[in-house]
């Protein structure tokens, strides 16, 4: 599988390096642009225990039942937005390697770094991602950009186990440090993390609908030009991640800006 995995790297060598070159562009742009970055607010004038309102009636709000939806999925999914794409990587106990998007994700804790995502249980027992994480207990995830968002959207399609979604997408897979899964070369920032619980989710019929995957970050890799060394945060403008909205739908980042924290 090492033998595979860098013949893999080689032949798409050139892909990576243009995606690296074009990040270098963009890092060293927006790496200048933040330092302009200012606080605002998106209501001027606004002091403590002013009212707000929002564009619509208040009168309007419907009240709805989770159980008496349509479709669970198609709202809470269009509903919770945006969400961050995790890419994550992993290996079977057999070699076989597999990369697959979770939009169920996001970051639980900072010490430790604890990254969650759920796996939709599609078929008895979950899918590749799920049974080669029980079995290994080991990932990487990726923070999926704009410059490889087609191919990282890819791999979500229903190949079979033994199919790797590197060559199929045409990412390329590059040795982690710690862990067996590769991660993506294409990446600006990928975490190698190590499983520290899976938590079934059962619904109303008791069958497991989704399962948690917890895992613990063992070892960070970052693009120089997407990091802010001096402050050791990740520049967004730089790294110019994708979020998931409902069904097919993503966004980009627009404006970004800060907004101060109350003095109390």
């Amino acid at each position: 599988m090492i033998t595979q995995i860098q013949l893999a790297a080689v032949a798409a060598s050139a892909g990576a390096a243009a995606a690296l070159f074009a990040l270098q562009i963009l890092g060293r742009r927006e790496r200048r642009q933040i330092i302009k970055r200012r606080e605002q607010s998106l209501v001027p004038g606004w002091r403590p225990g002013q009212k707000q309102s929002p564009p619509f009636d208040l009168s309007e709000m419907l009240r709805l039942d989770p159980d008496e939806l349509p479709s669970k999925y198609n709202f809470f999914i269009s509903a919770y937005i945006p969400r961050p794409i995790a890419l994550v990587s992993s290996v079977s106990k057999s070699g076989h390697v597999n990369l697959a998007p979770f939009s169920y994700s996001s970051i639980v804790n900072h010490d430790p770094g604890i990254i969650v995502f759920s796996c939709v249980d599609k078929s008895s027992g979950g899918g590749d991602t799920l049974k080669n994480v029980e079995a290994t207990k080991e990932f990487v995830v990726h923070i999926v950009s704009e410059w490889f968002l087609e191919a990282a959207n890819h791999t979500c399609g229903n190949f079979a186990p033994e199919i790797n979604e590197f060559f199929q997408s045409g990412l390329t897979p590059v040795s982690s440090f710690k862990v067996q899964p590769p991660r993506v070369a294409e990446a600006a920032l990928a975490m190698e993390c190590e499983v520290i619980q899976t938590i079934p989710m059962k619904n109303s019929k008791d069958l497991v609908s989704s399962t948690l995957v917890l895992g613990k970050v063992i070892q960070i890799h970052v693009n120089k030009n997407v990091y802010n060394q001096e402050k050791a945060i990740i520049v967004p403008e730089a790294l110019r991640p994708v979020a998931r909205l409902g069904g097919n739908t993503y966004s980009l980042i627009g404006d970004i800006f800060d907004i101060a924290r109350p003095r109390v």
